[in-house]
């Protein structure tokens, strides 16, 4: 199972109407699409050995920051939530959730002992933050708070409108919020409810048999119709000599052009999870590792492609990306 694809002509057909999306939409001029120099202009934030850093999305300027773990950052990369252990609690359990500024070196706890299940993410404006978390029953559940810690709501939790167990959070361009449950996507309102649901079979196609929790979704900022997703693959003979497991892929999806028509983006002997985008759509970032790096001490890499597949590059180590576009988090 190399490839999401049933043939090379639905290859073909997505890769062209990607294009032509892509180039309408610039023609258009979308006032929603920052304007960009390049992975240059990108701001990762990501964690390593116990810390949050920040580089360039050329993988320059490397900074660690602050201890934490799990961290999301603003659109311009200045603000950063994420966590860290409560004190006097089970530190494998119980997190307190921060905001780092990464101008000022500001630091601020605004929510204490949350069972967090996911890194937070942010609105286009910052006004507010959202993570997964699991109450006292284990139960999945979105948390929406303001930046400053006040207005905790909960939108959605599992078996709300039938949603099972509340997987792998990530945020549009509109700002709803995107979770599967391994069954279905669930495009979620931040103020509560359910604004659509979609089987995973109809984005994934056959691939959906074999999903997991760690299976991530992730809308494209320059054009809601696309999206990028992780998936199990087959990996090389050496990858799975070492790991004893499948591996994964990153694979694009477009709507507009069917069900389960997807394309792969990541070659067989790179294991890629965790997608996230660019603020302009154009390229990837990605958590992951060649199968030649299968047996390394630090396995986890930052790595970067473009929109249609070209353009691979390993950047860091570490793990947990976010993007942001600016020069406040990386200089």
């Amino acid at each position: 199972m190399r490839r999401s694809v049933s043939s090379a002509a639905a290859v073909l057909a997505l890769v062209f109407c990607l294009f032509a999306l892509t180039a309408g939409a610039a023609s258009d001029g979308l006032s929603k699409v920052p304007q960009s120099r390049g992975a240059a202009d990108d701001v990762l934030i990501y964690e390593r050995q116990g810390w949050i850093w920040s580089c360039d999305g050329e993988g320059g300027n490397q900074k660690r920051l602050i201890r934490g773990a799990r961290p999301g950052s603003c659109a311009d990369g200045r603000l950063i939530a994420f966590f860290r252990p409560s004190e006097g609690k089970n530190p494998e359990e119980m997190s307190d959730l921060w905001i780092y500024d990464a101008k000022s070196a500001a630091e601020r706890k605004i929510a204490s002992a949350l069972f967090a299940a996911s890194s937070p993410v942010w609105s286009g404006q910052g006004a507010w933050v959202a993570f997964l978390a699991r109450d006292a029953r284990s139960l999945t559940r979105i948390v929406v708070l303001a930046a400053d810690g006040s207005g905790l709501r909960v939108p959605l939790r599992e078996g709300d409108e039938g949603a099972g167990f509340l997987c792998a959070l990530s945020i549009t361009p509109q700002d709803s919020l995107l979770v599967h449950d391994m069954s279905n996507a669930y495009w979620v309102d931040p103020a509560g409810g359910v604004l659509k649901s979609v089987p995973l079979e109809k984005i994934m196609g056959s691939l959906a048999t074999g999903v997991t929790s760690s299976d991530t979704f992730s809308v494209c900022p320059a054009d809601e119709t696309v999206l990028v997703f992780s998936h199990a693959v087959r990996g090389t003979a050496r990858f799975e000599k070492i790991m004893h497991e499948p591996s994964s892929a990153l694979s694009l999806h477009d709507s507009w052009v069917g069900v389960g028509k997807n394309m792969q983006i990541t070659p067989q002997d790179v294991t890629a999870f965790d997608p996230v985008w660019s603020r302009d759509g154009k390229r990837i970032y990605f958590i992951g590792y060649k199968d030649t790096q299968a047996a390394d001490a630090e396995l986890f890499r930052v790595l970067r492609v473009d929109r249609f597949g070209s353009g691979l590059k390993e950047l860091v180590p570490g793990e947990g990306v976010a993007v942001g576009a600016g020069s406040a988090g990386a200089r």
